[in-house]
Order: C-alpha cells, then structure tokens, then sequence
C-alpha cells in the first residue's frame, strides 16, 4: 500500500487491515457482496482488495462490518 500524506491515516488503515486479517470469516465474499448491494463486486476483486490491501473504500468498509460481525458472534459463542 502507498504511503499517506497523513501518518495517521496510514495507522488506521493498517490497523483496519489487521483487524480484518484476524477476525474475517474463511467464506466472506458473498457476505460482502450483499453488503454492498447496489454495486456487488466479483468475488475475485473482493479478495483482491483484502489480500492486497487495495484502496477501495466500499469493499473495505464492507469487509470491516463483516469482520465486526463474525468478532462479536464468536464473542457471544464463549461468554
């Protein structure tokens, strides 16, 4: 990823594509397709943005609330 003009905007960015790492599900790219509802993308662009941390903030938001998601389902699981 290219660096930011802005270091903190870099920080959280990578602080994103870590917690996506960790906590995205093994299948998620239909999940995130129906996220993104109105502009689904092809299952192989969505990997694309997460394995090469592209900057495309759809994809990337869809993929954190899913990350969000499975983090507190598996939460719910062990309490």
């Amino acid at each position: 990823m290219g660096k930011s003009k802005y270091p903190n905007q870099q920080k959280k960015s990578d602080e994103k594509f870590d917690f996506i790492e960790q906590w995205l599900p093994p299948r998620y790219t239909t999940s995130v397709n129906i996220l993104l509802r109105e502009e689904p993308k092809d299952a192989v662009y969505i990997r694309k943005v997460k394995n090469r941390k592209l900057k495309d903030d759809n994809v990337l938001d869809a993929l954190y609330k899913l990350s969000i998601f499975n983090k507190l389902q598996t939460e719910k699981q062990f309490c």
